[in-house]
């Protein structure tokens, strides 16, 4: 954005008479401590035979945000770092001075996102390192060999930063069977889908084989084996054969074997699976949108399962360079969502940043008929799309088993209390819009009242079950 031309124009400036340190000079040493506290050492590490890499950025970066988010140096730190092989350091500093932890944490008013949150290897706020090695420019990506020498990197693959450090360091022995699992997101209209592992090989042998686990709360649910070719630093999908989720349980997925062998790294090879099923929502729901700082940038879509647009915003009312009456606000709109649908919902930036700048939270929330959020997906920089699918349903809940007329909830909708009328007792539970069961009553007889005035307001469903079979309600409580 025009605000990070800026700032890019000045650090240039405030460097200008500085000569970048020359390709093959004998690095300065340097002692420095990173966000947790811990002390690292150059020289130290050079004893070691360990070739160091160093990334100097600047939260309000574009292109170094573009870098972090590439995941090539996450990738090196998995297959050379301390959890693979061990051969290589890598160092993240953020170079300006002038920037804060709550910009490195995303919170600030001067960072592209979170820099922190899920970046493996250790981080370094401080410009000292900048100004050791006469950067003129962000980001900078140094090579320091074993030998001292540094030159610095143009590469911005694993792959390329590997050759990089084979031809000029020492070739890299890295580790066999280095399988692991990235992030898992799945998302369902309803609890039942095939969720999607997403599989990365870390290792030096191309991989034509692994078998994967699904555990919900920890025992193992699912198997499934993967046949193909994954050369090193490439991703795979792995589909599960479909399955009945819990939406209050924990799901994860690990590798273990892979060509055959144990995996090399168990902690690199299980990860979360993340299941999401769609939201309940009324035919009629409010979508209030939160701007960031560039509102003339921002648009949004409600899609239905075959893809076609029914209901969209933006862009908004704001100045080309920032800010303007629809910055940093509320944008409330009033949509209709045809019944018996899935919703999904996208997120745009046509600059191609996302909905990261600016002092007020960012992202999307869902409201039904009775102001009960039904969604909300709070964002940062996310790029030109963010793709939610299978976020809201409006398709009918209630699949009975039992005759008709046999069971009844009612008043419906409730102010808290409900009776049950059915010819046998029946177990009830209560569950919202996240899928908690958040109350359970059993051997409920006919005619008995049931309290959830405890319960906030909103919508639920009322899952009954007897032995003359089971159904699902959806309830109101005003």
């Amino acid at each position: 954005m025009k605000k990070i031309t800026l700032l890019i124009a000045l650090v240039l400036f405030s460097f200008k008479g500085n000569a970048q340190i020359a390709p093959g000079s004998v690095a300065p040493d340097f002692t420095v401590t990173d966000i947790n506290g811990v002390s690292h050492t150059l020289s130290t590490y050079l004893a070691a035979g360990k070739t160091v890499i160093i990334d100097v950025s600047a939260t309000w970066c574009g292109p170094c945000w573009n870098l972090h988010n590439a995941k090539a140096l996450e990738d090196l730190y998995t297959a050379y770092g301390p959890e693979g092989s061990n051969e290589v350091v890598i160092l993240f500093v953020e170079g300006d001075g002038t920037t804060t932890s709550d910009d490195l944490n995303g919170t600030g008013t001067n960072t592209q996102g979170d820099w922190v949150t899920g970046t493996p290897y250790p981080i370094i706020d401080g410009s000292n390192i900048g100004s050791l090695y006469q950067i003129t420019y962000f980001p900078t990506v140094f090579r320091i060999c074993p030998n001292g020498l540094v030159t610095e990197m143009a590469g911005r693959t694993a792959s390329s930063i590997r050759a990089d450090i084979n031809t000029n360091c020492a070739p890299l022995v890295g580790t066999q069977n280095n399988v692991g699992t990235l992030d898992n997101k799945n998302s369902f209209c309803t609890t039942t889908g095939s969720a999607v592992a997403k599989l990365r090989n870390y290792g030096e042998n191309t991989i034509t084989a692994a078998t994967c686990n699904l555990k919900e709360n920890g025992a193992v649910v699912a198997t499934k084996n993967y046949t193909g070719s994954m050369p090193r630093f490439t991703t795979r999908n792995l589909t599960f054969d479909s399955f009945n989720y819990d939406p209050a349980a924990n799901y994860t997925v690990e590798v273990v074997a892979a060509n055959t062998n144990p995996i090399f790294n168990p902690s690199v090879a299980t990860a979360e699976m993340g299941i999401r099923v769609a939201s309940q929502a009324t035919e009629n729901v409010v979508v209030k949108v939160y701007t960031d700082n560039y509102p003339t940038e921002i648009s949004w879509n409600i899609k239905n399962s075959a893809g076609t647009i029914v209901a969209s915003g933006g862009p908004y009312v704001g100045n080309t360079n920032g800010g303007g009456a629809d910055a940093n606000t509320t944008k409330i709109h009033n949509v209709t969502l045809p019944a018996n649908n899935c919703y999904s919902i996208n997120l745009l930036d046509s600059y191609g940043d996302g909905w990261g700048l600016g002092n007020t939270p960012h992202g999307i929330e869902v409201f039904d008929t009775n102001n009960t959020s039904i969604f909300n997906e709070a964002v940062g920089s996310f790029g030109t799309t963010l793709a939610l699918p299978n976020s809201l349903t409006t398709t009918q809940l209630a699949v009975s088993t039992f005759e008709t007329n046999d069971v009844k909830l009612f008043p419906n909708p409730s102010t808290g209390i409900i009776n049950i009328n059915s010819q046998t007792p029946v177990d009830l539970s209560i569950v919202d819009v996240s899928g908690k069961v958040v109350f359970v009553a059993t051997n409920v007889s006919k005619d008995q009242n049931v309290d959830l005035s405890g319960l906030q307001k909103g919508i639920y469903l009322a899952k009954i079950s007897s032995e003359n079979g089971m159904t699902t309600e959806k309830i109101i409580l005003n």
